[in-house]
This record gives structure tokens, C-alpha cells and sequence, in this order.
């Protein structure tokens, strides 16, 4: 199994091990260097304000209250890891970074300010007045662009995933919803009161002899093979589609409206013949032809979803056997 895609809560600890490919990617180092520069930034304030001898007595500090804006400096700096743990470097992560160090730092000036007298210098109590709300309107404007970078990305994900989201039935291969979601995703089409008769329409789509090209170049390029079409249809399909993998190379396209099957399945097929033909010339340095059947149906009234997808199964095996 590639360590790389394991998810689960003990990614965390694979970010201590030198060798973790997440730990070398150019986020892991960029991540590394903010929390190299904040713990700098953590001495070199505590050595400034230390020096002239502000220091309060021991009986002077209260350890509770040390001990609870300490943890609270720790959570800052844990919002910071988790959130940056995972996205690629750019505008909103170094937002993101930027405002979650400040108000580590401003939490961390907190706690310090109850062993130090931060207020002795006339630095140090403007900086603990100012650093806190500056991280918290940072924060706030990397926030409004999260906001702005998810719409976009959800407009992305339309295609894949409609408007519900579950990880667990996603295809590992293509990426995309499996046989379970798509059927999910159909019946609840059919079963919305807003949805007009005849609207749905459903497009099966194999391709043909696919199981030539992995008996000759093995399922590694076949996988690939599959993921490069699996990314052509998402393209390909209308705004308002789901595309989703139904089972080995089927694929299915919920749309709205009836399509043109003899035009739509030129144009796919020349499409998708394109798409195996590049992806298979990257991985092996040939590009054999290959061919694609589609079926376009449309829900009958009183027919469930399963019944529908079996029935354009079924259309699919029969232009198999005619060939």
C-alpha cells in the first residue's frame, strides 16, 4: 500500500519520520521553516524582555494562569500544524500561516507577561495590545478567501460528486463516485418532486476490448488508462452532471434532457479513443485504437434507480454480443 495515500489519524506521526514523502514535499519544508522562525521568535522575545531584569518574584506569578495561556499558545500553534498540514503552498495558506503564528505569538506574549512585566518596557505592552487582534483580522481575511478558494473548487467537484459527499464510496482509481453513489444519487433525482418526467437521462458508457490492453501492458497502465478517461468525461459532461464509475471500465453520466445518442456517442467515442490513445502512448509508447460503446436511457415512471442502471447494463452487454 502507498504510504502516501493512507489516511487516517496517524498521519500525524508520519510527519516526524525523515523519510515520510509528506515530510520532504515542498508544504512539509515550507511548514518547518514557520515553525523553526516562531520558536526564534519565541527566544528572542523572552531573551529581550528578560534582560533588564523585569523578571516577577515566584511568588508574584500565578502557575495556573501561566499554565492555562500556555496551553492555549500550544492550541494556536496546533490550529496552525492542522491546518496547513495538508494544503499546497499559496495565498490562502500563507494567510492562513501568517495569522495563526501571530496569535500563537500573541498568546504565547500572554503567558509570558505573567512571569515577565511585558508592561516595563514600552515596547512590550503595545506589542501584546497590538499582535492578538492583527492575528485575529489575518485570520478573518484568509478565512473570506477559504470561502472564495472553496466555492471555486466546489464548482470543480460538481461534476464528481453532486451535492452530497461521502469519501467512502469513491472510486480509489478514477476518483470518482462508484456504482453505490451513483445509484444513491439516481434515485434521489427521481424521487425529487422538482424533477420533471423524461428530464433525467443516463449515459452508460464502456469501453471497447479493455481487457486487451491489460493482459498486454498489465493493470498499472490500465489504472492510468482508466483515470485518464475517468478525467476526460468529467471534462466532457455538461455543468449539471454527475459522472461516476459503475464497474470496471463502465462509466455513467446522470444529466438532465435527453441527448442525441448517435451524434453524442461520435463525439465521445472520438473523444475517449483520443484520451487512451495519449495516455497509453505515456505509459507504453504505443496507441492502439480503441472503441466505445454508449447507451443513453431515460427512467421509466415507477422504475427504481436500480432498475434503471440494470436495464442500461443490459443494453451495454447486448451491443457487446452484436458487436
Amino acid at each position: 500500500m502507498n504510504l502516501e495515500n493512507l489516511l487516517s489519524r496517524f498521519d500525524l506521526l508520519g510527519h516526524l519520520d525523515p523519510k515520510s514523502p509528506t515530510r520532504r514535499s515542498p508544504g512539509a519544508s515550507l511548514h518547518w521553516r514557520c515553525f523553526w522562525a516562531l520558536l526564534a521568535l519565541y527566544l528572542g522575545t523572552a531573551i529581550a524582555v528578560a534582560g533588564p531584569g523585569e523578571v516577577k518574584t515566584w511568588a508574584e506569578i500565578d502557575w495556573l494562569d501561566v499554565a492555562g495561556e500556555g496551553m492555549v499558545a500550544l492550541a494556536a500553534l496546533l490550529w496552525l500544524y492542522l491546518s496547513l498540514l495538508w494544503r499546497p503552498p499559496g495565498p490562502v495558506s500563507y494567510l492562513l500561516m501568517a495569522g495563526f503564528s501571530l496569535l500563537s505569538f500573541g498568546f504565547f506574549l500572554d503567558a509570558l507577561d505573567e512571569i515577565v512585566r511585558l508592561g516595563g518596557h514600552s515596547w512590550g505592552g503595545q506589542l501584546e495590545s497590538v499582535v492578538t487582534p492583527f492575528a485575529v483580522i489575518m485570520i478573518s481575511c484568509s478565512l473570506i478567501s477559504l470561502s472564495q478558494e472553496q466555492r471555486i473548487l466546489r464548482r470543480q467537484q460538481f461534476r464528481r460528486e453532486a451535492n452530497y459527499r461521502d469519501h467512502r464510496v469513491i472510486d480509489p482509481v478514477t476518483d470518482l463516485y462508484d456504482a453505490t453513489y451513483c445509484r444513491q444519487a439516481l434515485a434521489s433525482a427521481m424521487a425529487d418532486p422538482n424533477t420533471e418526467a423524461g428530464a433525467l437521462s443516463l449515459w452508460m458508457i464502456d469501453l471497447k476490448d479493455f481487457d486487451h490492453i491489460n493482459r498486454r501492458y498489465g493493470f498499472a497502465v490500465g489504472d492510468a488508462v482508466l483515470n485518464r478517461v475517468a478525467s476526460s468525461l468529467v471534462a466532457a459532461a455538461p455543468s449539471q452532471s454527475l459522472v461516476c464509475r459503475y464497474a470496471g471500465d463502465c462509466f455513467v453520466v446522470l444529466g438532465q434532457g435527453v441527448a442525441h445518442g448517435a451524434s453524442l456517442q461520435e463525439a465521445l467515442g472520438k473523444l475517449l479513443q483520443q484520451t487512451v490513445g495519449i495516455a497509453l502512448f505515456q505509459e507504453t509508447g504505443e496507441q492502439p485504437e480503441i472503441g466505445v460503446r454508449l447507451r443513453v436511457i431515460c427512467p421509466q415512471p415507477g422504475e427504481s434507480a436500480s432498475a434503471v442502471l440494470q436495464r442500461g447494463a443490459c443494453m451495454l452487454k447486448q451491443s457487446e454480443v452484436a458487436g
